[in-house]
């Protein structure tokens, strides 16, 4: 799949409101397999789209509903980057994105748009990165074609600011309230569980943690047990390189949803400890959580190493834990 990179200079006379527009109308060239093709020609009715924007303060999502015109999805999608690139007259908001950062090609295959971002984009203050990401999504998956997004820097997949990919994201990746807001940040105290030295047991690691409330506590979860310890003694449970996929809470019991790394990549500790380091850390912390069933890219028909079936659902084991 080719991906087309702006000519700068035809960039430098546009005035800082419509950059983000004008990178994307010049150089966006929008790819699609043969498979795709005749889809994406098809034409739409015209339909309400809600744009989301940054609140006045910075510190949530304003949301405004324009009316979708029909045409094809290149043609939609022009429509929208020109909507996101500017700030309406008289609302309280602002742009999603700082003037220096651009999305320099994007390209669309299989339901999913990848966006290629400046790198500018990595030196986003986390709040403003987090609402900018969600802001993104949440308008862009409104048309019927994408299902799915993803941020690349450079060709290169995006991180977080732990370091970990941002991954495919759907608007289930983010969190509303009833007020369609998403605030940035929030700040809790959590229980951590590593692996001791020799790896067949747990160490309790407590830690206080600012996260991203776009997703749930349990997912913060188990991206710091992915990161791995701070506390010299304990050990990690599972690969660093290790990619969530998804997590969701429902009727009492969290869906993990793990990449296959969680199966090929494994560490030397028990079979148990990968399992319960999860379990018992989402369990302590989320009091309405009494269940968790793992999958690995969304199957659970898996016995993990010897024994682990993750058809079942496991509850929190202390036994494991050293006193």
């Amino acid at each position: 799949m080719r991906e087309h990179v702006l000519n700068g200079k035809k960039a430098a006379g546009r005035a800082a409101a419509l950059l983000l527009a004008a990178v994307l109308i010049l150089s966006g060239v929008f790819c699609v397999s043969a498979a795709d093709s005749s889809s994406v020609q098809e034409e739409e009715q015209g339909k309400n789209i809600t744009i989301y924007y940054l609140n006045e303060d910075g510190n949530g999502l304003y949301p405004l509903e324009i009316s979708m015109a029909d045409g094809d999805l290149h043609a939609r999608l022009q429509t929208l980057f020109q909507q996101l690139a500017g700030v309406p007259e008289k609302t309280p908001c602002q742009p999603l994105l700082p003037p220096e950062v651009i999305i320099r090609s994007y390209s669309f295959s299989s339901g999913l748009l990848t966006l290629d971002f400046s790198k500018e984009y990595q030196k986003l203050e986390s709040t403003r990165e987090v609402l900018a990401r969600a802001g993104i999504v949440r308008t862009l998956v409104q048309l019927d074609e994408i299902d799915h997004i993803r941020f690349t820097i450079g060709g290169k997949d995006a991180v977080n600011g732990d370091g970990l990919k941002l991954g495919i994201m759907n608007a289930d990746s983010f969190v509303e309230d009833a007020g369609k807001t998403i605030n940035a940040i929030q700040h809790t105290q959590i229980n951590l569980y590593f692996a001791s030295e020799k790896g067949d047991s747990l160490n309790l690691e407590s830690r206080s943690i600012y996260y991203s409330a776009s997703k749930p506590l349990e997912w913060a979860i188990v991206e710091r047990i992915i990161a791995g310890p701070l506390v010299e003694g304990n050990y990690p449970t599972v690969p660093a390189t290790l990619q969530i996929m998804g997590v969701t809470c429902a009727n009492g019991v969290c869906f993990v949803n793990l990449n296959q790394t969680f199966e090929v990549n494994q560490l030397s500790v028990d079979e148990k400890i990968p399992i319960y380091s999860i379990v018992n850390s989402i369990c302590d912390n989320c009091p309405e959580v009494k269940e968790v069933q793992f999958a690995i890219d969304g199957d659970s028909n898996v016995i993990f190493r010897q024994n682990m079936d993750l058809s079942k659902t496991y509850r929190a084991d202390m036994t494991l834990v050293n006193m």
